[in-house]
């Protein structure tokens, strides 16, 4: 098959972090397995261009965040002609590439009229979701419908969204998009948005699965007086509900139960949310128990996770399936967390980890207090969660699937194309 991927950023890239590294992976992957590979991305680039497949970076991101512009500048100046150019580059990669399939991995900010275009190109194309995206209309109808919600702001800049929400209605917008042909990260995902009629009954599910080659180490053993090293990574913001941890800290401690644990939070977010977890660490007097980290560089994550004996992941919104939890159970790590949206098809309490209601303190700490009584327990949890990963969420299985749907698509187009008149 000749693929063409469409995906908002493509490594080498500081953007688009788990989402952009596993488009990387299954491109790589489909490579390896002899099929012709192409990107067409934005362009953002950070360092020499290492493929031996085609990567076209000609792609603008509406609305980009990452501009001195504000959006809104961007959508009054020049988008129509960004657009057009979308469109125009898309066409231009099709006739030189000349596509058997079109596969639209992350979609966050590419222009809906260039894909609109791509589904009326004649080409089959499948979407990849590891969000919600056909529950969100275009980027800038989002931006004009929701931002400025502090109500001073929003009375102040009324007129300016008048205007631009007429101008999104005369143009037709929100294009709604067929997504006829798509492939969840989790069957969360793909049965809500099956349940919303948005996405087409032939989906799919194929994990936003682990690089075992990266991700590995023996199942954690602590013995029973050592300290547990627990870690959370990722976006530091409400939605993660890391403050449920230090209430659990801080519940443990106050009944003076909290002894032989650390916490590491490694990441950045909102700095007003980072200053209430460190209000939090001095309210609970948690400060010898916690330690406040700056992100890392994906590659330097196996030596953090090498450090530590859990993950916790007390997300409080629906995770699509979370890439740090997979990626810590396969490095040996035992996992405490929620399972809100896809993180229960891998977590199971008792069986390959434990796991509390989201936004519940004092369920988390009778998860800290069993593992912090029995390190037995922390042991017997990684070595079943490692296997779990290794069995169902790694990167040959989930190539495979994607391989075998998207021959499908293109073999129902070979058909039609060859059906005699």
């Amino acid at each position: 098959m000749r693929i063409l991927f469409i995906t908002a950023y493509f490594p080498p890239c500081q953007y688009g972090w788990g989402y952009m590294r596993i488009c990387e992976q299954v491109a790589d992957g489909l490579a390896e397995r002899g099929h012709d590979v192409a990107v067409l991305t934005s362009t953002y680039q950070d360092g020499p261009e290492v493929k031996p497949y085609p990567v076209f970076r000609h792609l603008t991101i509406e609305p980009d965040w990452l501009l001195p512009d504000s959006p809104a500048k961007q959508f009054f100046f020049g988008r129509k002609q960004r657009e057009k150019t979308a469109v125009s580059h898309l066409h231009q990669t099709i006739q030189q590439f000349k596509p058997d399939v079109l596969f639209v991995w992350d979609a966050f900010g590419l222009s809906d009229v260039m894909l609109r275009e791509a589904e009326q190109s004649g080409i089959p194309v499948a979407y990849y979701f590891a969000n919600y995206l056909p529950e969100f209309p275009g980027g800038y109808v989002h931006y004009w419908s929701s931002a400025n919600s502090h109500p001073l702001v929003k009375l102040a800049k009324l007129p300016m969204s008048l205007l631009a929400k007429a101008m999104l209605a005369q143009e037709g917008k929100p294009i709604k998009l067929k997504y006829q042909h798509t492939i969840s990260v989790s069957d969360y995902v793909r049965q809500r948005l099956l349940s919303q009629n948005l996405i087409g009954a032939d989906a799919i599910v194929a994990p936003n699965a682990v690089d075992l080659a990266m991700f590995s180490g023996e199942p954690r053993q602590p013995e029973p007086n050592a300290t547990l090293h627990c870690l959370v990574a990722g976006r530091v913001a409400s939605e993660k509900g890391i403050h449920t941890i230090l209430h659990a800290f801080g519940h443990l401690h106050e009944k003076g139960q909290l002894r032989n644990i650390s916490l590491t939070i490694l990441g950045k977010g909102p700095d007003e949310y980072k200053e209430h977890l460190k209000q939090l660490v001095v309210r609970y007097q948690l400060e010898k128990f916690t330690i406040f980290a700056d992100p890392v560089p994906i590659e330097a994550m196996p030596s953090i996770l090498a450090e530590h004996d859990l993950l916790l992941l007390p997300s409080e919104w629906d995770e699509p399936l979370s890439c740090s939890m997979l990626e810590a159970m396969a490095a040996g790590l035992m996992v405490i967390g929620t399972t809100r949206g896809g993180s229960g098809e891998a977590l199971f309490h008792g069986k390959t980890g434990l796991t509390f209601k989201d936004s519940q303190p004092k369920a988390l700490a009778e998860q800290l207090l069993a593992v912090m009584r029995d390190h037995r327990l922390v042991a017997r949890l990684a070595a079943a969660g490692q296997v779990e990963v290794e069995t169902n969420f790694n990167m040959d299985v989930s190539v495979s699937r994607i391989e075998d749907y998207l021959a499908e698509l293109v073999g129902v187009k070979t058909a039609v194309a060859n059906a005699p008149t």
